[in-house]
């Protein structure tokens, strides 16, 4: 599922104040109907679908239904940076796999792409393994491969409740559940009437599961615009070594970056954060405003050069 195209291209203008408003309120209530929208916005209804119709065209603003990896029955999830001689090419390759959830092609900040940060997971390490094996070290473009595995994720809900539950209040997560589930990672903003016809059922019976789903924490509903129409076109990867705590890092990292997402990973430099800036020169700032940390031994910035694949669809149709 190819989303977006390249950061520091510009394609688009930045968004206009009355876009930002709208996509400011899809953030606070990302289902919110158009009745809401047009009263909090004070125009029509007809003007609120226009403008978030042409929004979703142009990938200004995602409406997605997100759970975490373990919900979804993936246990192994990494990282990898994966050195290729044509990563373009690679990378619309790896994009049909159902279980690599992000491809960006990376390399010198002023030169051409050597690589791509790969976010994947998969059921177990056996599986994730395979991945790896099949699809990326016997491929014949691939010349290094190096896999982090994600240790923790600190953007996350927890994954379980005082009692021990995977999610409150135990329903289970069967194939209607997964079906709307997974209409929702595509559109978050479906109807009822779409939800009940993906998955089977009515349209009210699709609206009760839905409530469920929200009632028992198994997915939270997130609004967030494209980074590049709101004067950021610049986003890469840092690798962060500190010579301190990981909580204490994560406070000092935190307090001069704000972090799309954040993620201890295993290897020499635990901390993994993905950011972006307004531009190449404001990118390397940051990262240099991190290097510059008391306790942070060095930083490793991946800028992305072109995002290939970001989908939101990690959990299966079938029951497990």
């Amino acid at each position: 599922m190819l989303t977006r195209t390249v950061f520091n291209e510009g394609c688009l203008p930045d968004l206009e104040p009355a876009d930002r408003a709208l996509i400011d309120q899809l953030v606070v209530d990302p289902r919110a109907s158009g009745r809401d929208l047009a009263k909090a916005l004070d125009c029509s209804e007809a003007n609120i679908s226009r403008r978030l119709n042409r929004l979703v065209a142009e990938h200004a603003v995602r409406i997605r239904a997100v759970m975490s990896f373990d919900r979804a029955g993936l246990s192994a999830s990494a990282i990898m940076i994966v050195e290729s001689r044509d990563p373009a090419t690679l990378g619309e390759r790896l994009a049909a796999h159902e279980w690599i959830h992000f491809i960006a092609t990376t390399g010198p900040m002023n030169g051409p792409p050597h690589a791509l940060i790969l976010h994947g997971s998969a059921t177990n390490g056996a599986a994730f393994r395979a991945l790896l094996d099949r699809d990326l070290r016997t491929h014949a473009d691939v010349t290094v491969v190096d896999a982090r595995m994600v240790l923790d994720n600190f953007d996350a809900p927890e994954s379980t409740d005082a009692q021990g539950h995977n999610w409150r209040g135990g329903r289970p997560l069967d194939r209607v559940n997964r079906a709307i589930i997974r209409e929702l990672q595509r559109d978050g903003r479906a109807t009822f009437a779409t939800l009940g016809e993906v998955a089977g059922i009515s349209s009210t019976a699709a609206a009760e599961r839905f409530r469920h789903l929200i009632d028992d924490q198994l997915i939270t509903m997130l609004a967030f615009a494209e980074p590049s129409r709101l004067g950021r076109r610049a986003a890469g990867l840092l690798l962060v070594r500190p010579r301190i705590g990981t909580d204490e890092a994560l406070v000092a990292a935190r307090s001069v970056v704000d972090p799309r997402w954040i993620a201890m990973v295993s290897g020499p430099s635990p901390i993994a954060l993905e950011c972006s800036a307004a531009d190449g020169q404001d990118l390397l700032a940051v990262a240099g405003r991190v290097a510059a940390l008391p306790g942070i031994s060095d930083v490793a910035l991946h800028p992305y050069h072109a995002i290939l694949k970001e989908s939101f669809v990690w959990c299966s149709a079938d029951e497990e």
